[in-house]
């Protein structure tokens, strides 16, 4: 048995003991609430609070009677909580499999997340990928619906819709020059988690809602569109060509009608299809236009007064040498009015055009039509054209500018520009959008008024060119394949030759077989540029290649467009044509 004082001294130590823990204690928990306090509840709260993405809905296409050319449907996404997958490398590997990625990709998402508690693995998700994510029940992996982007009418108008990017944003087209106004914003809300990380219910005041893109009303017409995509398409095949492509403009306010490619591509996987095809070369392709350019040199020299259309014109016999240089008809010609210089496609009788405008007067005309500029048109990459400054012309370009060399514009400017020829002289700007409105409807932005950019030639220079153009499309013109027993039709016949790639010159045996028509004659509600690259065989020419595809065109779209026939005779040929389908 110890002794008494023994006894007492350890007791007191037990006291001293017990209190100094008491006191460690007591400071520990000061310190847990005071300094700690902040970190633990962060700690806490990301836990038992979860952030849900909202994503808005992306602003649809539509055509100009509200077809859907691109809209939203929902689909499936995977995404994670990095904090909460645990091993990472387990998850990718268990993950990579149902989602066809690889382990790396998946682990490289979840390694490095654009946010610390959310990031998508993947978008666009099959039933059959969603279900086995469902089923492998990993912790910090979900799956929520989001918009995802859909193309109903296909390839219908695809260059000029555009398409967008995996995660929804705008890459070509009007996808592209319109993500402003197409973007959806994504809201979000927070969510108070049990200990199995299921939502119970939100945090109060957490909640943003999400902001729907608006919708883009088009000018084209997707009736419209589909007659000039299968017509074209089926001569482009028909005569084994490279491609080609079809403009219709409203010539009396600039609306693009329709605008085709040919080939195309499906906007729903456009990386399945070559660059080329994903291209709008209406906007994109300058080219050397060849005689359908002498409609433009014919009015420079009418408004000078150099020339009047009754005036006859040596045209040499088919062969004329200026300087070194011979220029050649296809057809030999002596004396032809000036008229006829346009109806024939003289060469030599547009030459001797250019020589008496000069190089000055000839640039300044070409300008005002808008060649080697923009035409401003509502969409993504359009090139300006090859329309050198006027210190690069010479004494060639004198005569080879009236005959469509030595400059390249854009089968867009050439649009626009005839336009202008066939409405009276009035330079419109070229528009693919007429509104912006929400979804309920309501107008957002009214882009229907036409916008004008000047008067370029006089209205009687434009009636004058105007009976050439007609003239053209009849018995003693280049144009007669697109002549119509119901409508009259102004038109014009190019082939040009294709330069050559790497070198100078051009490619042997390689032709732009164009025609420029705008239809009826007496008021024109329709321009139509066709053009025909590289078809085989010949005729290889513009009148027999590009002018019958306007025609199919025109006797489909003015019908739709309730468009009256101006030929005096529509009405006996219309009886007669009903006589005899009635035998």
């Amino acid at each position: 048995m110890r002794p008494a004082g023994q006894r007492v001294r350890m007791g007191q130590a037990l006291i001293v003991l017990t209190g100094v823990l008491f006191v460690a204690l007591i400071g520990r928990l000061v310190y847990i609430q005071t300094v700690l306090r902040p970190e633990l509840s962060a700690w806490s709260e990301q836990y038992q609070f979860r952030e849900i993405v909202l994503p808005g809905r992306r602003g649809a296409i539509l055509d100009r009677r509200q077809r859907v050319l691109a809209g939203s449907r929902e689909s499936p996404t995977v995404y994670a909580d990095p904090l909460l997958v645990g091993d990472h490398a387990e998850a990718a590997e268990m993950l990579a499999p149902a989602l066809n990625l690889t382990p790396g990709d998946v682990q490289k998402l979840l390694d490095k997340p654009t946010s610390p508690r959310y990031v998508v693995l993947k978008r666009h998700l099959t039933p059959m990928e969603a279900e086995a994510v469902k089923a492998l029940g990993l912790d910090g992996i979900g799956l929520q619906n989001e918009p995802a982007r859909t193309y109903p009418m296909g390839e219908l108008a695809a260059q000029v819709v555009g398409f967008v990017s995996s995660d929804g944003g705008g890459l070509d087209g009007l996808e592209l020059a319109w993500e402003r106004h197409l973007r959806a914003v994504s809201g979000k809300r927070i969510v108070h988690c049990d200990a199995g990380r299921r939502a119970v219910f939100s945090k109060p005041d957490s909640f943003i809602p999400p902001k729907n893109g608006l919708h883009i009303v088009l000018t084209i017409d997707a009736a419209i569109q589909e007659i000039v995509e299968r017509e074209l398409a089926k001569q482009v095949q028909a005569r084994q060509a490279e491609s080609g492509v079809v403009l219709l403009l409203n010539p009396q306010n600039g609306e693009v009608l329709a605008m085709a490619n040919y080939p195309s591509f499906d906007p729903s996987t456009p990386n399945l299809f070559p660059v080329e095809h994903r291209r709008n070369r209406i906007l994109t392709d300058p080219a050397e236009p060849g005689s359908i350019f002498k409609p433009f040199v014919m009015c420079a020299a009418l408004a000078e007064k150099l020339a009047r259309p009754e005036e006859i014109i040596d045209c040499e016999r088919g062969a004329f040498r200026i300087g070194k240089r011979i220029l050649h008809d296809v057809h030999s010609y002596s004396g032809l009015t000036v008229a006829q210089i346009m109806i024939k496609s003289s060469n030599i009788g547009m030459a001797k055009l250019g020589l008496r405008l000069g190089n000055e007067k000839m640039h300044s005309h070409l300008s005002d039509f808008g060649f080697g500029q923009p035409t401003g048109i509502d969409l993504h990459g359009e090139n300006h054209g090859i329309f050198m400054p006027l210190r690069r012309w010479n004494s060639y370009t004198t005569t080879s500018v009236p005959m469509g060399q030595e400059m390249a514009p854009t089968p867009l400017q050439l649009g626009v520009a005839f336009s202008a020829i066939v409405n009276g002289g009035r330079l419109y700007q070229p528009r693919v959008v007429r509104a912006v409105i929400d979804k309920y409807g309501n107008l957002v932005e009214d882009h229907s008024q036409p916008v004008f950019r000047g008067q370029v030639i006089d209205p009687e220079v434009s009636a004058d060119v105007c009976d050439m153009l007609k003239r053209v499309v009849s018995s003693e013109g280049t144009g007669r394949a697109c002549i119509m027993d119901r409508w009259e039709v102004l038109g014009k016949t190019g082939t040009a030759q294709v330069p050559a790639r790497n070198r100078r010159g051009y490619e042997p045996g390689a032709y732009l077989a164009s025609f420029m028509a705008a239809a009826p004659a007496s008021d024109p509600a329709v321009v139509a540029v066709v053009m025909i690259r590289k078809p085989k065989g010949a005729p290889y020419y513009g009148g027999t290649v590009a002018a019958p595809v306007a025609k199919a065109i025109f006797e489909q779209v003015l019908p739709y467009l309730n468009v009256p026939p101006d030929k005096p005779d529509a009405a006996s040929v219309r009886l007669a044509k009903g006589g005899a389908s009635g035998h």
